[in-house]
């Protein structure tokens, strides 16, 4: 490879920002988002190769844990790899560990629906329509000085600040598996019970919930 052609692959390349979960995830969220650029052809090959090389990834941590757990020495280590974020996260991702599907940067995030605000009234800050809301998809909005994400939960809905409670991070572009009726942040895979806010991976991180209503069909949230 010429001098040239070196300068021109280095500049192509973004560089690294980091090596914490938070970063690499971010790089490739942004990485996914660019194809949103191409045409409908070259989008549909680049994911098509990012589930070749997934299915790849899968196979071979399919065979590590496999063999890890046959040995009792490794299935303790296996157990002590599992507590670290980002080999939970992976490992849940390809359905390795039972738990819920955790939504990683490399899936197409969910819709956020963007709501603009009337003003508050009472503290009380006007939200979406609530026929716009469906279980599959939260929805995230500005008003009283927080960041909100409201949830329908069955016939019912429910406010939490747009904050997972693990590290903060905000949750509109978490899965929402209605049948199990938890929400499952896209950073870490933590998963909350839509309905109380309850996390299920650790108890301490639970979601910090708003009061809520609806009124005339228009859902209102007063944040704490």
């Amino acid at each position: 490879m010429t001098g040239d052609m070196m300068h021109d692959v280095s500049q192509s390349q973004e560089p690294a920002s980091g090596d914490d979960l938070e970063s690499l995830a971010g790089r490739v969220a942004r990485a996914i988002a660019s194809l949103d650029s191409l045409d409908a052809a070259s989008r549909e090959r680049a994911y098509a190769a990012r589930d070749a090389i997934e299915a790849f990834h899968k196979a071979g941590l399919t065979a590590i844990v496999k063999r890890l757990k046959e040995d009792p020495r490794g299935k303790e280590l296996f157990f002590e790899l599992v507590d670290d974020p980002g080999v939970r996260v992976l490992l849940a991702m390809h359905g390795i560990i039972p738990t819920a599907s955790p939504p990683t940067a490399l899936e197409p995030p969910l819709e956020l629906v963007q709501i603009q605000l009337p003003g508050d009234t009472n503290g009380w800050c006007s939200g979406p329509q609530a026929d716009e809301l469906t279980s599959e998809k939260p929805m995230a909005f500005e008003g009283g000085g927080a960041k909100i994400l409201v949830l329908r939960v069955k016939d019912e809905f429910r406010a939490f600040r747009n904050a997972c409670g693990h590290v903060g991070l905000p949750l509109e572009r978490g899965r929402c598996d209605v049948e199990a009726g938890t929400i499952t942040c896209p950073w870490h895979g933590f998963r909350f019970d839509a309905d109380t806010g309850e996390c299920l991976s650790a108890p301490q991180c639970q979601l910090e919930p708003f009061p809520l209503r609806v009124e005339a069909g228009v859902i209102w949230v007063k944040p704490s």
